[in-house]
C-alpha cells in the first residue's frame, strides 16, 4: 500500500529511501510497515530529519568525512545511537538508494544488481554489486561504533 508522507516516516522503522517519481511524487519509503511516497525528494526527508535531531545533512556528511574519512558515499547517523544510513552511490544521484541500520541478506542478480532481504522478509532490488553494499554497510557499522565511542568517552570526560 502507497500512502502520502513526509519526512516523520524517517524512524527506526525504515528500511530504506528512494526517489520514485510517480503520480506527482517525487520519493519512496521503504520501512517494517510497508511503502509510503512523498512530495519531498530524497534529500529533502534527510535533511528535514536531521534537522529534527538537532543538525543539517550537510553537518551530518561533513562529520563523517572528518571523523571517518568517508569521502564518497558517505554514510550518515540521522539520530544519534539510533538511526543511520549509508547511500548506494552519490547522494546527489537521482538513482542513490539510502539503506538504513537493519539487517538484511544480499544476493547478487547480476552484474551490478542485488536483491535485498531484510528481517522482516520484505525485498527489493537495488542497483549496486554486493561488493559496494557490504563495503558500505560495513563503514556505516564502524561509523555508528565510533561514534559511539566518542559520546562514551566525552561523557565520562564531563
Amino acid at each position: 500500500m502507497l500512502i502520502y508522507c513526509d519526512s516523520l516516516f524517517i524512524t527506526m522503522n525504515t528500511l530504506m529511501l528512494e526517489s520514485g517519481f510517480t503520480n506527482g511524487y517525487n520519493s519512496k519509503i521503504t520501512t517494517k510497515h510497508g511503502i509510503f511516497q512523498s512530495n519531498l525528494s530524497v534529500v529533502q526527508l534527510l535533511e528535514n530529519a536531521c534537522l529534527r535531531h538537532a543538525s543539517t545533512l550537510e553537518g551530518r556528511i561533513q562529520a563523517t568525512k572528518r571523523l571517518m574519512s568517508y569521502f564518497q558515499k558517505t554514510p550518515i547517523i540521522i539520530e544519534p545511537g539510533k538511526i543511520a544510513a549509508f547511500p548506494t552511490m552519490s547522494y546527489n544521484n537521482l538513482e542513490c538508494i539510502w539503506i538504513f541500520n537493519h539487517l538484511f541478506h544480499i544476493e547478487e542478480l547480476g552484474q551490478g544488481e542485488c536483491l535485498l532481504t531484510f528481517y522482516n522478509r520484505m525485498t527489493v532490488k537495488v542497483a549496486a554489486s554486493k561488493y559496494v553494499l557490504i563495503k558500505q554497510q560495513e563503514r556505516m557499522h564502524a561509523m555508528i561504533n565510533t561514534f559511539g565511542l566518542l559520546g562514551r568517552y566525552s561523557d565520562l570526560q564531563g
